[in-house]
């Protein structure tokens, strides 16, 4: 006697990887990203001044990772350093910080994607004359710097003061160790990070099989210097164990966009 043949079960559709957007704040984000940072306190992120998130965001030096309802899930924020001489204001550094994720912990490279798009904008639009530096006080984020070219420094003199002068009165703490700095040696390091993220914008939680994938349509900056992006990654500005430290960021990045667009 023939058994009945079970009924073949429906093809279940593959779960859809939901999408999140890389962007560069505007003035009008400000409301939503000082939200953002109080909804979402860490003690090694420091509380700054909201004038000066404001100023940052009408700048265009913020960075945003959100979903698709427009809701923040990370930020990062340069600040442009500046020093007087002679009566001339110079911005001399530009320390890339109060990068915070939340929602998306867990999963590898979104920390990375953030200094990554927050330097590379940096030192083609706001590069300082000196280096980039961050303040980092936790192992595994001093790690991840280090895998993106930053090494561990003294921090030049008076970088302290002016980077002090951001941050809230409340949340005032020694701030004398735990720099990190990073030169041209580094750029293209970067520049081939933000390469790979376009070719494979999917990131994976290895442990939970979560998966999320980064668009960067909504981008203006990183699509105009796409190009540019590109054609840094294969170059080769010496090692970043043995920075040239007379080589500073801005005569670099005038230097390569005079050669490069002539």
């Amino acid at each position: 006697m023939e058994q009945d043949k079970k009924p073949t079960p429906p093809a279940q559709d593959k779960k859809e990887i939901p999408t999140y957007y890389l962007r560069m704040a505007v003035v009008e984000d400000i409301d939503k990203i000082l939200d953002f940072y109080k909804a979402n306190k860490h003690h090694n992120v420091r509380d700054r001044d909201p004038d000066v998130l404001k100023e940052r965001a009408d700048n265009g030096s913020i960075v945003l990772i959100e979903d698709e309802d427009g809701e923040i899930v990370a930020t990062s924020i340069s600040y442009a350093h500046n020093v007087e001489e002679n009566g001339v204001e110079r911005t001399e550094w530009v320390e890339i910080g109060s990068t915070r994720i939340a929602g998306l912990n867990g999963i590898p490279g979104v920390f990375d994607l953030m200094v990554v798009a927050q330097t590379l904008r940096a030192y083609l639009v706001e590069p300082p004359e000196d280096c980039f530096v961050a303040h980092m006080e936790h192992e595994y984020i001093q790690k991840t710097a280090e895998r993106l070219g930053f090494r561990s420094c003294e921090p030049p003199k008076g970088l302290q003061e002016v980077s002090d002068k951001t941050v809230g009165t409340a949340d005032m703490t020694d701030r004398s160790k735990d720099w990190y700095r990073m030169g041209v040696e580094g750029l293209p390091i970067m520049a081939q990070y933000m390469v790979d993220a376009w070719n494979k914008p999917t990131l994976k939680n290895k442990k939970t099989g979560e998966e999320i994938k980064i668009s960067f349509e909504r981008s203006t900056m990183l699509d105009k210097f796409k190009d540019t992006i590109e054609n840094l990654a294969k170059r080769d500005y010496g090692s970043v164990d043995k920075p040239d430290l007379t080589e500073g960021i801005r005569k670099h990045r005038d230097d390569w966009l005079r050669r490069r667009f002539r």
